[in-house]
């Protein structure tokens, strides 16, 4: 603006200085000619009626310039006051890093206001400012970056208050080139996420929170299985209907179970290696059928074991007893009274060893099957949906695999695949 309003003031004093060098300059010329004075006449007509011409033509550029400078300057002011207003911090550098202009959010926030920043570079701007000393160095660095990247670059920034705390910038920074490859330009918008990253955070915090709710469901629903049995025993021994001395080595075995899940708890912060070991998987499916058969009877479901040969795999025997019992009551559930469970272990190929469970309970819809061992995905209305995705897990560090087919009103085949031994 400055500059605009200098040229103005000068343009009265050059226009006086061209008209007198034309006038006199012109006068001069005709006083050695050797025209007649009609002639004179003529010419001093001529030129005169040509300075009004080529000052109309003047005037006219100087007005449609003005017209145009006037346009533009209150562009400036719109585009100035639009980016004074924005809740962000924003700047330009030349291509050799001085300031042209920066926006009063970000003057205030490195307490430069007052201060003419334009021409200045970061490291004048420095000078001004020990608290934000440090931060305006670091811009140089960010910059360069950005220079180097060739493209629009993107990063957080932490810019520390005086009052102890701290504001966290989206920056994004946009260099600008010559058609020559050389640095013109470059754009730096700077915008305030902290309430953003502290929403985050207290999400995060939410989350945890639930995901320890669904960890906690997720224990209980696995403690379940084995306090089912043992309640199940003990009521048929206060029943009179079995001594309970004979089933001792079960109760042991589910509160073993028990503590294993719970060890299994306490050692979440510090996970340990599962032990695997040459095991017969027809025994590991004959224990699980023992302990699942008084709760079988009492929905009178009978279950059935086939056993074409007997087979070893490597495997954790109380692991894979846990993602069998899960199958087995799922199974359970989905009959409503006198179902049948058909168990068969058969070889499956070369390599591996199946364990089929068939049941002719209720079914599961096919749009609801591919959702089978997602997290948290349950068909029963209480359900947790953490056992099939447990055992998915299971048998997927077993370098096995597990496959479901099923029809309405007909019942589900689960296919439990295993490597055998070698």
């Amino acid at each position: 603006m400055k500059i605009h309003t200098k040229y103005i003031q000068m343009i009265p004093f050059i226009y006086i200085l061209i008209g007198l060098i034309w006038i006199m300059g012109t006068d001069y010329l005709l006083s050695l000619s050797n025209y007649s004075v009609e002639q004179i006449h003529f010419l001093e007509t001529f030129k005169g009626l040509l300075f009004i011409f080529f000052t109309a033509i003047l005037l006219f550029i100087f007005i449609r310039n003005l017209r145009d400078s006037k346009l533009i300057e209150e562009e400036k002011d719109k585009l100035t006051l639009l980016i004074d207003t924005m809740p962000d911090c924003v700047s330009f550098k030349d291509g050799e890093g001085k300031w042209l202009q920066i926006n009063k959010f970000g003057a205030q926030l490195f307490e430069l206001e007052g201060i003419d920043c334009q021409g200045k570079t970061d490291r004048d701007l420095a000078q001004y400012t020990d608290f934000y000393h440090d931060a305006l160095i670091y811009c140089i660095e960010t910059d360069e970056d950005a220079w180097k990247a060739g493209k629009a670059t993107r990063c957080e920034e932490v810019v520390p208050l005086r009052d102890g705390s701290s504001k966290t910038f989206d920056s994004y920074k946009v260099p600008i080139f010559h058609d020559d490859g050389s640095r013109k330009g470059l754009v730096v918008i700077g915008r305030d996420i902290t309430a953003l990253k502290e929403s985050e955070s207290l999400l995060r915090e939410s989350e945890k929170m639930a995901v320890l709710g669904l960890l906690a469901a997720g224990i209980a629903h696995e403690i379940r299985n084995p306090l089912t049995t043992i309640k199940g025993f003990m009521q048929m021994s206060q029943e009179k209907t079995i001594k309970l001395d004979d089933h001792v080595d079960v109760l042991v075995d589910e509160i073993d179970r028990i503590n294993s899940i719970v060890n299994e708890l306490l050692l979440i912060a510090k996970p340990t290696d599962v032990i695997f070991s040459d095991k017969n998987i027809n025994s590991n499916v004959n224990e699980v059928v023992q302990l699942l058969s008084i709760e079988a009877s009492r929905k009178s479901t009978q279950i059935n074991v086939i056993e074409l040969d007997q087979f070893n795999t490597y495997c954790n025997d109380s692991k894979l007893k846990q993602v069998f019992i899960n199958i087995i009551k799922n199974a359970l559930d989905a009959i409503s009274t006198k179902g049948e469970i058909t168990i068969t272990l058969y070889d499956k190929n070369e390599d591996y060893v199946a364990v089929k469970f068939e049941d002719n309970g209720c079914g599961i819809e096919e749009s609801q099957l591919k959702h089978i061992g997602e997290p948290f995905y349950s068909l029963k209305d209480n359900g947790i949906g953490l056992g099939m995705t447990v055992s998915l897990s299971i048998i997927e560090a077993h370098k096995g695999s597990i496959h479901i087919t099923s029809e309405l009103d007909v019942g589900t085949c689960v296919e439990v695949w295993l490597p055998k031994s070698k």
